[in-house]
């Protein structure tokens, strides 16, 4: 089980929306949106603490 970067939902990784390998990592998205999130600013959400970056919720259950 992977932790989507921007969300920090569970994604499992063979049924992620986006994958995307930043400085030698390989990081799952549980959506497209998420994904563009991550693209826009990789730096944000690469590495953060599950605490970091302020709120995103896009209907998760």
């Amino acid at each position: 089980m992977a932790t989507d970067p921007v969300c920090k939902m569970n994604v499992e990784p063979n049924k992620a929306a986006a994958k995307v390998d930043y400085a030698g990592q390989v990081y799952y998205f549980c959506s497209e949106s998420c994904h563009k999130a991550f693209t826009a600013e990789p730096q944000k959400y690469a590495g953060s603490s599950p605490h970091g970056g302020g709120s995103h919720h896009h209907g998760h259950q």
